[in-house]
């Protein structure tokens, strides 16, 4: 079997209804935006060329993607561009109980899985599954651990401001270097300098990317340099102290940059 990707992250949406702590993409921080459908359609079908559409798994994600008006119309460009790949939305479950029905046809139709992250707030989780059973969507659960006390694990990745890590070390110590992000043209190796815009201008900081964080896909010929790319150190892991990764549990973000750094 060829050689792919596992995965790759889009965004439909920036910003959330749920304002998480230590956001690694930085959605409390960033102002609203929705994914511009032509913009996702260019993207979308540049990386199927250089891939031959192979991937394994497409996380549609936010931010919240239920945030967005338009959602559903990006199911038939995100199938037609790979039709074998296992398509997922990523949701906090928050907005899904009372999506109209034309919202689980299009799932249906297009064989978009959905997957609700697990924070154990008021939803009520029993009509999601039951509207997901009434449609046959597939509808699961991610990030289901819970300590002692039954609350959510969640965990602190920080940031080094002065960028003084050992790149090389600090992306072998990563916990999200397998999150390979689609933005813009762009792929990136993890969430936090795709998004990193959103901290910098909330809190005036510089961490700045360059153009060795990422690989233009307008600029790559083949699967090949991509694969190689996804799994190779970037200028900007020396932003992160990754061997300082603490297990904590979830809570609200109170927007205080010490929750990064």
């Amino acid at each position: 079997m060829p050689e792919m990707l596992e995965k790759i992250d889009i965004h439909i949406t920036d910003h959330c209804n749920l304002n998480c702590k230590g956001c690694t993409h930085f959605s409390p921080l960033a102002e609203p935006f929705y994914l511009n459908l032509d913009n996702f359609t260019v993207d979308i079908q540049r990386f199927a060329d250089i891939t031959g559409s192979l991937l394994k798994q497409m996380f549609l994600l936010g931010g919240e993607p239920l945030l967005h008006p338009h959602l559903t119309d990006f199911f038939p460009v995100a199938r037609k561009a790979f039709p074998n790949t296992e398509i997922i939305i990523i949701s906090n479950g928050i907005l899904l109980a009372d999506q109209p029905d034309s919202f689980w046809l299009a799932c249906k139709e297009y064989d978009i899985k959905i997957w609700v992250s697990l924070y154990r707030l008021k939803i009520d989780y029993d009509k999601i599954g039951a509207r997901a059973k009434q449609f046959g969507v597939f509808c699961g659960y991610t990030g289901t651990r819970t300590n002692d006390e039954n609350k959510k694990d969640w965990g602190n990745w920080k940031l080094d401001l002065e960028g003084k890590q050992y790149w090389a070390d600090a992306f072998s110590h990563c916990c999200l270097k397998n999150c390979v992000t689609l933005k813009k043209g762009k792929l990136y190796t993890c969430p936090t300098v795709a998004h990193i815009e959103h901290f910098n201008k909330y809190f005036g900081t510089n961490l700045e990317v360059c153009e060795y964080d990422y690989l233009d896909l307008f600029k790559t010929r083949n699967n090949e340099t991509v694969l190689k790319a996804m799994v190779k150190p970037i200028p900007f892991c020396r932003y992160c102290k990754t061997r300082e990764y603490q297990s904590c549990c979830w809570e609200p973000t109170k927007r205080d940059i010490h929750e990064w750094i």
